[in-house]
Order: C-alpha cells, then structure tokens, then sequence
C-alpha cells in the first residue's frame, strides 16, 4: 500500500466518526430531558392536585385521570422514548435514519409535554371562561 491509499482511507474515516458523535450528541440532549421529566412530571402534579381540591373546581376527565394516576402513564411515555432514542444507536446503521428517528422521537416528546400541560391547565381555562361569562 503507497501512503496516499492510507490518507484517503484516514479522511474517508474522519467524517464518519464525527457524524457518529454528532448522533450521540443528539441522543443525549433528546434522551436526558426525557428522563428528567419522566422523574418529575409525578412531583409536578402535587400542587396542581391541591389547587384543584381548594378551588372546588369541576375537572374535567382527562385532568382527573392524570392526578388519579400520578402521571405514570406519562412517566412511562417518557421513559420509553428515552429508551426507545438510546436503542436505536445500537441497532441502526445508516447515520441519516438516526437523525430522522431522534428528530420524531424529539418532537413526539414536545407533543407530550404539550399535551400534558394542556391537560393540566384544562380546569383553569374552564375556571376563567366561567368567569368572563
């Protein structure tokens, strides 16, 4: 083998190697907030439970299905795409496939937040239309 065989094997190495870490970067920031929240999201409803029993407010079911539960069902969500983003750096191959399915898993994270946010805020908005009528 010459030596310009080996530069060209070493630079055509080069960018692969940082798009793989470039792919557990993406991994880390999508799966550490993830896990965050599933840790939290249980701690977080407390408050929201007691303001709803002082208020004597009508919550609407999927508000109390979310304070009966405690929110493991979202925990779980959480946990699972936390699980599910890390799997898919052992199990697939092709750079481009892994930065779709971080990208998917990032924002089906976003819709959960949002969804459980809404589902939190749900009795305050039923509260302030009550109000304004």
């Amino acid at each position: 083998m010459n030596e310009r065989h080996i530069v060209n094997i070493v630079q055509a190495y080069r960018p692969a190697q940082v798009g793989i870490g470039l792919s557990w970067l993406a991994t880390a920031v999508v799966a550490l907030p993830c896990l965050f929240l599933a840790l939290v999201l249980g701690h977080a409803l407390e408050p929201f439970g007691a303001l709803f029993r002082g208020l004597e407010v009508e919550v609407p079911w999927p508000t109390r299905f979310l304070l009966a539960t405690q929110g493991w069902p979202l925990r779980l969500i959480f946990l699972g795409l936390a699980v599910f983003v890390i799997w898919k750096e052992f199990s697939i191959q092709e750079l481009r496939r892994k930065f779709v399915l971080t990208a998917r898993i990032f924002f089906a994270a976003l819709l959960t937040m949002a969804l459980f946010m809404l589902t939190v805020y749900l009795p305050v908005f039923m509260l302030a239309s009550k109000l304004a009528k």
